[in-house]
């Protein structure tokens, strides 16, 4: 009999949380409480609408308070209610703390043409507002728009986290690109063998060659959303390699456990494809851990 997964020190780099306009299982606050009493080292709050990172005090505040112990990181995802690639947001957001900048998710151009539909989403529908929109693209005429390389300028002046949400592997790749020849490391991209991302072994690999890392959550293999299995999973992370991958939760949905426990269930799956607890440790604890913090 082996031993359990440990997630003491690990780090989830992508849960949600509450307040939100979808139904979350927990709040910030819940959600740091959690990660605390399990012994993890950090959590990145994300939310599709407003930024995190403003209650990122108030939740430091209260842990203090109960005596309890985890860095909590805000964000905001450039979603329509942000302004989009908005420069002004990004750097309000910085300002307030946040380490990590979102492209756009529901509200991009490639997520409503993958799915039907912009800015409805978990249930909840969009309103009247969104009938003249066609969602937030990156590229104009295939170059970066200019609102675009001033956001990515200032992810790259004040050295944080960026991920690239919901966007097409065209959009991707010129993002990436555009970090990378600057020299900046910290980019991710997200749920690759999501039904919205929906990236080939090729086109990750290819990604990951260019200077992104991969983030592989808990919630592909959940048993409400599961579009990957845990055997794909494991031979996707062989093929990119564990030093170009990441693990994370990506959950805060009712249906799904919390933050420690999905990481957990993830760990304990993909040992039994075969990866080992180290290899398991490097992408949900030291990778992360150098992307935010190092």
């Amino acid at each position: 009999m082996t031993d359990p997964i440990d997630v003491s020190g690990l780090i989830d780099i992508h849960v949600h949380c509450g307040p939100s306009p979808f139904d979350r299982r927990t709040d910030g606050y819940e959600c740091a409480r959690e990660a605390a009493n399990a012994g993890m080292d950090a959590v990145v709050l994300k939310e599709h609408h407003l930024p995190t990172a403003y209650g990122v005090p108030y939740i430091d505040r209260l842990l203090e308070r109960d005596g309890l112990e985890v860095d909590v990181i805000g964000s905001v995802v450039l979603n329509y209610c942000n302004g989009g690639f908005n420069p002004f947001a990004v750097e309000s957001a910085i300002a307030y703390g946040a380490d990590v900048i979102w492209g756009p998710t529901i509200d991009a151009r490639h997520h409503a043409e993958q799915t039907g539909s912009l800015g409805a989403f978990l249930g909840v529908d969009a309103g009247a507002e969104y009938e003249d929109r066609d969602g937030i693209s990156a590229l104009e005429d295939g170059d970066l728009t200019a609102d675009v390389r001033l956001c990515l300028d200032k992810v790259i002046a004040h050295d944080v986290v960026f991920c690239l949400g919901h966007l097409s592997y065209e959009e991707t790749v010129a993002i990436v690109d555009y970090l990378a020849e600057a020299g900046h490391e910290r980019i991710v991209v997200d749920h690759p063998n999501y039904g919205v991302t929906d990236l080939s072994i090729d086109q990750q690999r290819t990604l990951a060659e260019r200077g992104a890392y991969l983030n592989f959550p808990f919630m592909g293999l959940s048993p409400k959303y599961s579009w990957i299995s845990s055997e794909e999973l494991y031979e996707n992370i062989r093929e990119i390699g564990v030093d170009r991958c990441v693990l994370s939760s990506d959950v805060g949905q009712q249906v799904n456990p919390s933050s420690p426990e999905s990481l957990r269930i993830l760990g304990e799956t993909l040992r039994s494809e075969g990866l080992s607890e180290s290899e398991f440790r490097t992408m949900a604890g030291e990778t992360p851990r150098s992307l935010l913090f190092e």
